[in-house]
């Protein structure tokens, strides 16, 4: 999402005292967490930051890192560019690994220092990078110095990057004592926020996954596991953007049945609430089953259903059968809610 920010180089009156309202910025992160909307939330989650630590772009976003294979985005709440940056950097820039020992390896040294030393924050000016590959990034976004902080959160991370564009604005060691007591505050109230939307929605269960999006299924808030169910449908899904078929279903008839997970969804302001559920091995629909699953659950008939699908209607019937035995229905006309449930 896109937010108007002020100059990150002008002077804030709202800046505040580094210990004597410190204190009350962070009672308000929790505030806000559990008091606004998931909307508001996201929209001033920055902007509390932004008094303190100044920039010109900024991202909120988790991560998971692997042995062997590239690193997943997961969601990312941003402003200005900090999401195409962030998106191009991890897909074509740098490609993250973890080692043996579950150390982070990077050609950028700033990633590397952050992530290896979770809970600290750390700044690099453009003037120090000696990989032509990073610099070059940097330069065409107008990135003149750097700020990252970063936390574990389970298996993935949560990373913090902020970035201003003026040369002689450099970031500096009062930035990173504001950052090393503020930034862990920001996660921890994402933390609550995740858990209350789940209470809110009754998606609190140890089976079921959520997420958020905007209208454009941007991620803003997900939890591992949801990533891990969307991996398994979609080998070559790239987050933070939800594959368009899963969107595009969930969108038109509020709900998606596939191979590997069933979904559905609930609109809050201009976001959205997804619930994702694991199918079981023995429960997974094969793509002919949904095919017709879909269809009859919009009241088609064994006919109906065979022309659509250029099929006979036994064959339609038989596969209905299975389909009625997989989602431990009796019939077609609890299909519908069963398609839906997850």
């Amino acid at each position: 999402m896109t937010l108007p920010w002020p100059d990150a180089t002008r002077p804030d009156p709202r800046q505040p005292n580094m210990h004597n309202d410190l204190n009350t910025l962070v009672l308000r992160l929790y505030d806000l967490a559990q008091q606004a909307n998931t909307e508001e939330f996201s929209q001033q989650i920055l902007r509390e930051i932004r008094p303190v630590i100044a920039f010109d772009s900024a991202a909120i976003y988790s991560l998971t890192l692997f042995r062997d294979r590239t690193i997943r985005f997961n969601a990312c709440l941003s402003e200005s560019d900090a999401r195409d940056k962030l998106a191009l950097r991890f897909k074509t820039v740098c490609s993250e690994t973890l080692d043996e020992q579950g150390r982070v390896r990077s050609r950028d040294r700033l990633v590397e220092r952050a992530f290896n030393r979770p809970g600290r924050s750390f700044h690099a000016d453009v003037t120090a990078i000696g990989d032509k590959k990073l610099l070059a990034y940097a330069r065409q976004f107008g990135t003149q110095h750097a700020f990252l902080h970063t936390a574990r959160l389970g298996q993935d991370f949560g990373a913090i990057s902020l970035w201003r564009a003026r040369a002689p604005n450099h970031y500096q060691l009062r930035d990173v004592a504001a950052g090393n007591l503020l930034l862990p505050h920001v996660f921890k109230a994402l933390q609550i926020k995740r858990k209350i939307t789940a209470l809110q929605y009754g998606h609190d269960h140890p089976t079921h996954c959520q997420i958020v999006c905007d209208e454009r299924g941007n991620l803003l808030f997900s939890d591992g596991g949801a990533s891990d169910l969307l991996d398994q449908e979609w080998a070559q899904w790239s987050p933070p953007y939800l594959p368009t078929p899963f969107l595009h279903d969930l969108m038109r008839q509020g709900y998606y049945q596939g191979r590997c997970l069933r979904a559905t969804v609930q609109s809050s302001a201009r976001l959205f609430v997804i619930r994702l559920q694991a199918v079981a091995t023995g429960q997974q629909l094969t793509p002919a089953e949904l095919a017709v699953a879909r269809l009859a659950a919009r009241d088609l008939s064994y006919k109906e259903v065979a022309r659509e699908l250029g099929t006979s209607p036994a064959t339609v019937r038989n596969q209905l059968h299975s389909v009625y035995g997989k989602l431990n229905i009796s019939g077609k006309a609890a299909l519908s809610h069963a398609l839906r449930a997850a």
